[in-house]
């Protein structure tokens, strides 16, 4: 089994990242969504990324977890 991260989820995101920086963007910025302040837009960016992390700590876990078996 594989338990390390490849090349593929690095690039994964570091692609999230400058999705959720377009994403914020067009969200707040373009549509008006939440007030169109700045705080906000930065608030989904973080928001975004740390969700995104929060993904790639589960798959360490669970890779760990399989190699054991």
């Amino acid at each position: 089994m594989i338990s390390s991260f490849t090349l593929i989820d690095y690039l994964a995101f570091a692609l999230w990242i400058l999705i959720s920086f377009l994403l914020s963007y067009l969200i707040v910025k373009k549509f008006g969504f939440f007030g169109g302040k700045t705080l906000i837009q930065k608030t989904l960016t973080i928001g975004l990324i740390s969700g995104h992390l929060i993904y790639l700590l589960w798959k360490k876990l669970w890779l760990f977890i399989i190699s054991m078996f």
